[in-house]
Formats: C-alpha cells, structure tokens, sequence
C-alpha cells in the first residue's frame, strides 16, 4: 500500500466515523473564511507587482519625487476657434489649480518670449546671413519707393520679402513650439493642459475620483456661450462655440486599463459559476440535488481559498483578483470525479460508507495525483519576479488544494449525516449515475489500431503548424478595442508630432545634465535609432560657437540698420522698427541667462527629498511603445548611458518600467514551463513507478500541447506577455485526464470499463473547466480573452487525444497484459 492510499485510508476513517464533527469544523472555517474574504482589497498599484529592489523601480520612484509622478493627466480640448479654447483653458486652469487638495500644479502654456527674442542666435550662421540678405533687399527696395522722388521707366514689383522656408526650421526648440505660449498644436485646433495630480499614476482609485470630478464640473460650465463635450473622435466641431475634450496620458490610460479588468471581473464570474452549473446539469440530468451538493462544496472551498487570500497576502492584486472563475471551473474536477465514482459504487450495491472508503481510496489518490499536477504549475509560478504571476501562482495552487480537500470532506460527511436521518438518500441522490458495467465480452475497444491511427493524425496535422505560433508583442492588441485614451494618445502624436510618454535621466548636478544632453546632440542615427529628441534646460541654450558666429553677423548687421534714417520708411515700418531692432540687439547668454521658468521645468521640486534634488533630462521615443519590440529597443538604446567622462546615468519611466517587466514575463515563461514539466514528470514516476505508464500518461499532454499550438496557428491566436501564464497551466492540467484513466487502468479494468466509468467523468471535469476559462471571452478586455482562448484550445486538444490515442494505447497493453497472463496459465 502505497503513502497516498494510506492517508487516503485516514481520511475517510476520520470522515465516515464523525461526519457531525468534522463538518461543525469545517463550517466553522467557512464562516471566518468568509468574514476574511470580505475584508479583501484589490490593490492597482501596479509598481507593488514588481521587486522593490529593482534598480528601475527606484529610479521611477526618484523620479515621482522629483516631479510629484511619472507623467501627467492631459486633458486635451479640441475646437475650431483657438481664441476660444485659450479662454476655455484658462478658465479651467483657475478651477484646477484651486483644488490644492488633488492637483499639484498644471501647465498649459509657457512664457516662451525669451526664446523667441533671441531666435537669431539659435538659427546656423549660413541660415542667419541669408536672412540679412533678404531682410537688407527688402528694406532697400522700401527706401526707395518711399522717396519722393522715385520713378520708374518700367513699373517693377515691390520686393517680397519671404523668410518663411528659414523660419519653419526654427518655430521650434526641443520640438516646443515657441510661436505660441500655449501648448496648442499647429493646425491650431487642439490645445493641452498637462495635469499633476498629487499622487503617482499608479494609485487608479484616487486617478478615477479625479476624472470623474472633473467631468462632472466640465458638464456644467457655460462662459461666453460655450459647451463642453467629451469626445474622442479625432475631429474638430464646426461649431466654434462646442469645445470638445478628452483624458490622456498615462494616469487616464493606466486607469482605463485597470479599469476595465476589474469591470469584466463579475461578468466573467458570473459567466463561470453559469457553465459550471450548466455542464453539471447536461451530464448529472436528473440528479440535481447532487449538483446542489457539489456546486456548493465548490462554493464554501472558494470562499475559503479567498480567505487564505487574506492571511497569505492580504490583498488581491489585478491578476489575483480574477481567480474566482478559474477555480471554479478547475476545482469542480474533485467533486465530478468523487460523484461518479461513488455512483459507480453505489450501483454495485456497496452500503454507502464502503462506497466512501473504495472511492477516496481510488479516486481520492487519482485526484491527489491530477491537482498536484495542476498545483505544480501553479507553483512554478511563484518563481516568478513579478509578483502578479507569483502571487497568482500561490493562490490557485493553494485554491486547488483547498478545494480538493473541501470537496473530500463536504460531499461525504452530507451523504453520511443524510443516510443517517433518511436511509437510502444516498442510493437515491446518486443511484444510476453511472452506468452498470457492461459482459466482459463487450469489455474490449474495437479498433484500437484505427482509433490510435486517427488520434495520432489529428495530433500530428496540427502539430505541423506548432512551430510557426508566434508571440505578440503588440500590446494594443491586448487593450480594449477603442479604448478613448489610446485614441487620445495617438491623435496628439499626430497633431504635435511628439510622443506623450518620454523618459527621464537623472543628474546630480548641472554638469552632469550638460554631458547628457552633449551626448545626444546631435543624435547619432546608428546608435540612437528609437530616439526621436533629448530635451534638456540646455536645448534652450545655443551652442557657444555658433552664439559667437551669429553674434558677429547681428552686430554687423545692426551697424548698418543704425544708419538708416526711420522717417525715410513708411509708416507701418517705422512703427516696428524697433521691435525689430530689438531681435538684432540680443546678447549672448549662458545658462545662467536663461529665464528661471524654463530652467524649472529641468529642475525638482521644492518639496523633492534631499537626497532626490537635481536635474532632469527627456528622452522622447521615435517609435510606437506599444509596440513591445520597439519598446524593447527604445530601452536598450538609453536605459543606460554614459558620458565620454565614463559617468553612467539610467533612464527611468512608464516605458523602461514596462520593458523590464516583458523581460521578466518572458523569461519567467520559459523557466515555469520548463519547470512545470520537470515536476509533472517526477511525479508521475513516483505515483506510476513505471517509465512506460509515465510515458502512456503523458500521451494526451504531450499531443495535446503539439495540437494546441498548431490550432493556436490556424485560428491566429498568439501567444503574449498575458497568456504565457496560461501556459504551464495547461499543461499542469492537461496531466489530469491521463492520470484518471491510468489510475482506473491499473485497478484491473479494460480500457472500455476505463472510459466507461472515468471517461464521462473526465468529459464532464474538462467542459466544467472549460466553462471556467471561457468566461474570460466575455471580458471586454483582449488580453483576457486571449487567456481564455490559449486555454480553451488548449484542453479541447487534449481532451480528444485523451479518448483517442490513450485508450488506443491501453488496449494495446491489456491485450498483452490478457496474453501474458494466459500464457501462464
């Protein structure tokens, strides 16, 4: 007798001798369980998912300090009238920087007059001289149509002066418009407000609060005849008097996302606990008050598993918190199994504690066997550096354990406590379940050549197209379709031909910044392919050379304007004739020089830590970061980077974060699944002390996963940085059907008798398991649904396999096992 039948053995002595007590017991956990359960959070702190320790977390958390958070809030209007949405902007500027209690500070314009005073000595040299040739032509030809006494033989045309082809390459600094103090694009049709809010992006109830109020106040503002609508179609009203806005950045798309994850939560629950029932109901058919029984079992093991959930961890986090279904449809398996076998028993006319006995004692270890498979998989996952994928590992493999128990103690102490108030409940609860065992005669598979045939060619017509399943790295794929803030995000990168989602470097000191910026400017193509622009203090600062160069030609320049008499100009040239002279004038400057409200924007802020003070320097990406290669790129490309002085500076943001974060996902892949299988194999080694029957075992996983990355091929379903985690789980699962069948097996019967009393059984757990993982089709959220496709396809592969090849396999080895042992005789 092996371990697991001896403690088998314990258990349903322990049951079947107390029922009254051990259920008291029991129900008294579920009741704290569930006073616990209803204590759990979700925590949307998405940077708790990740080692503190982390160098990427601490530089973002630097940087929060720095600036009070990791990007902003945008709220972008939208118009046909550019007076009218500065209007509106300031108008909401005043009412935002009022509520001291969630915003820390707003910028929508900047007083940009510096720069554009001392625009000449931004432009090249070459540029600056051909500006004077025009300009000198210009004013030429104004002299001498304005003397009295000009004349032509032969009218000519006034000179037209045209600098706007020189002036187009300047109009921006760093890609900051410096034509308008607000931040407002160039077709004039869309301005921004970029919003601090005073906590982190990662803090989504308090982001949600903010929006909220926000559209509540913008719903009732009428000044000057204007109305405020939400809208994120990507075209301006015609009517000037309809300003249209829209939330953006990386808080407003941090919260949408998490958002509508936690929103499918209880539609997918909902969806789940319904197929469970339903699969119940087609296969137990009139034995529902059987149904009843284990659904309810299935119910008090949730609620226990989520009060571990509150002793273990203490909170679910975004991942965690979509356990319900799975563990439905998973932990059902137990009380399939435990139905049908004690139908089995019971309809071979055994009294109802010896059915208890014989089917722990077969089922209870086949079962012990399959979850621990299952709870392998669970378990690799809790290697995981991401504590999404490790605390959602723990969890489920936790839940399938507790389940399973919950299930071993409910259903047979109920059955006890009724047989003994009303003999022959049992008999009638369950009686006929399972069909009665056919002659000995009919106990053979017909076929079984023909039947290992076609399970194999499914297997391996799909398995074809396995090695051509890829992996998208695309993570818009995975977002809701249309999710306003993505539309947002990519109409002001249209409109403003920058990217919202920068990454900032840290420097001590002002030196440090200067060797920064020195390093980019200009961008090496080679080297810096995915950078689009650095933003420093110092890209508001012309190099020294060529401030001298320019400086030459301005000065030159003016001692010729000085000769000019103004009363010989016309009067709309003598009444800017200064102004324009002032542009001449300009000195040059270092940083120093530079206006303090340009060098703040660089700088942090008065409330930052000590040990936080210092300078800020942007890098904007050229490429799509949704794109995860790109993303991947981006942050090889400047995460690290160090000066020609041999000083190293790391970048840190929303996109270094997120690059970390896929590297992690998709190196924990790899380790859990090769883990996962390690253990599955050890185990059945242990359970089977056979490499044959391990090896029979593991037919329909193995087959099962080939067909499953073909089907994943034909049916474009890709693997990603969401579904991965599926993966182990499918074959920590995928081990079960193998298991049941083998364990029924070596009890002595045929295959038939087998599929006969497991098969159904099986069939009934897999479609319950099923209905657990297809309810995440329901979610409107893709990178959900693409979970519950991997896993859908995944366990139909390996349920047809497993009443095809398996039992073609079986019968195979009992017809030699049947010789063999009529050869000795």
């Amino acid at each position: 007798m092996t371990l697991a039948q001896k403690l088998a053995g314990a258990w349903s002595r322990r049951i079947i001798r107390s029922p009254g007590w051990v259920l008291v017991t029991f129900l008294t956990w579920v009741v704290l369980a569930g006073w616990g359960a209803s204590q759990l959070t979700i925590n949307t702190n998405q940077l708790d998912l990740i080692s503190q320790e982390l160098r990427q977390i601490k530089d973002i958390k630097r940087i929060i300090d720095m600036i009070g958070g990791n990007g902003h809030l945008i709220l972008a209007l939208r118009g046909k009238d550019p007076d009218t949405l500065k209007a509106v902007a300031d108008d909401l500027n005043k009412w935002l920087v009022a509520d001291a209690k969630n915003i820390r500070n707003v910028t929508y314009k900047v007083d940009v007059e510096f720069l554009r005073k001392h625009g000449a000595l931004f432009m090249k040299t070459a540029d600056l001289k051909e500006v004077r040739r025009r300009v000198d032509l210009k004013l030429a030809d104004v002299q001498k149509r304005a003397d009295p006494f000009f004349m032509e033989i032969e009218e000519t045309k006034p000179y037209e002066l045209k600098l706007d082809d020189i002036i187009a390459k300047y109009t921006r600094i760093g890609k900051r418009s410096i034509a308008d103090d607000y931040y407002i694009s160039d077709d004039k049709e869309m301005l921004l407000l970029l919003v601090k809010p005073m906590w982190e992006n990662s803090r989504l109830k308090e982001t949600g609060e903010l929006l909220e109020l926000m559209r509540k106040h913008f719903a009732s503002y009428d000044k000057r005849g204007v109305s405020l609508v939400e809208d994120y179609d990507g075209h301006a009203d015609p009517n000037p008097k309809r300003v249209e806005f829209g939330f953006g950045g990386t808080y407003t798309s941090s919260y949408d996302d998490s958002y509508l994850i936690k929103a499918s939560l209880a539609p997918v629950s909902v969806w789940a606990f319904v197929g469970v029932c339903l699969v119940l109901l087609l296969f137990f058919r009139r034995h529902i008050l059987a149904v009843l029984l284990v659904v309810s079992g299935l119910v008090f093991g949730v609620i226990l598993t989520f009060g571990f959930a509150k002793v273990s961890i203490g909170q679910l986090n975004m991942i965690t918190s979509i356990l319900a279904g799975i563990l439905m449809g998973l932990g059902i398996d137990f009380g399939i199994h435990q139905l049908f076998r004690l139908g089995e028993e019971l309809g071979s006319g055994q009294r109802l504690e010896d059915a208890i006995e014989r089917t722990v004692a077969s089922s209870g270890v086949a079962s012990l066997v399959s979850g621990a498979g299952t709870v392998a998989a669970f378990a690799s996952l809790t290697l995981s550096d991401f504590a999404g994928f490790s605390q959602f590992g723990l969890l489920a493999g936790a839940g399938v354990v507790i389940i399973g128990a919950t299930l071993y103690i409910w259903v047979p102490c109920c059955l006890l406590l009724l047989e003994r108030f009303r003999p022959g409940t049992a008999h009638k609860l369950l009686g006929g379940l399972t069909p009665k065992a056919r002659d000995h005669s009919q106990a053979n598979l017909a076929r079984p050549v023909l039947w290992l045939v076609c399970g194999l060619g499914f297997a391996l017509c799909l398995g074809v197209f396995a090695p051509q399943v890829r992996f998208e790295y695309n993570t818009r794929a995975l977002m809701v379709e249309g999710q306003p803030s993505v539309l947002l995000g990519d109409e002001i990168n249209r409109r403003f031909e920058i990217s919202a989602d920068p990454v900032g470097v840290y420097s001590a000191t002002r030196e440090q910044a200067q060797d920064i910026y020195r390093l980019f400017t200009p961008l090496d193509p080679t080297r810096h392919s995915t950078v689009d622009q650095v933003v420093s203090m110092f890209a508001f600062v012309p190099p020294t050379d060529q401030q001298k160069a320019n400086y030459g030609v301005l000065q030159d320049w003016l001692k010729e304007l000085n000769k000019v008499d103004q009363k010989s100009l016309p009067p709309k040239f003598q009444q800017r004739w200064q102004e324009a002279l002032s542009y001449v004038k300009v000195e040059p400057y270092t940083i120093d020089g530079l206006p303090d409200n340009l060098r703040a924007m660089f700088r942090h802020l008065p409330t930052s830590k000590p040990e936080n003070h210092g300078f800020l320097t942007y890098i904007y990406p050229t490429v799509d970061l949704w794109d995860g290669k790109q993303m991947l790129a981006f942050a090889d490309q400047v995460e690290a980077i160090t000066t020609p002085k041999g000083d190293t500076f790391h970048s840190a943001g929303t996109p270094i974060m997120f690059a970390k974060l896929a590297r992690i996902v998709l190196h924990d892949a790899r380790t859990t699944v090769a883990v996962t299988s390690i253990l599955l194999l050890l185990l059945l080694l242990v359970d089977l002390r056979s490499p044959l029957r391990t090896l029979v075992t593991l037919m329909p996983l193995l087959l099962g996963v080939g067909s499953m990355l073909g089907a994943m091929t034909l049916f474009g379903v890709r693997l990603n940085f969401m579904n991965v985690v599926v993966f182990p789980i499918v074959l920590g699962y995928g081990l079960s059907h193998g298991v049941y069948l083998m364990h029924r097996f070596e009890e002595g019967a045929s295959p038939l008798e087998a599929i006969r009393s497991v098969g159904t059984a099986v069939a009934c757990s897999t479609l319950t398991t099923l209905a657990g993982w297809a309810a995440l089709l329901a979610a409107a959220h893709r990178g959900m649904q693409s979970m519950g496709s991997l896993a859908c396809l995944g366990m139909v592969a390996t349920l047809i396999v497993t009443f095809t090849v398996m039992p073609a396999v079986l019968q195979l080895l009992y017809d030699r096992r049947t010789k063999s042992a009529q050869d000795q005789i």
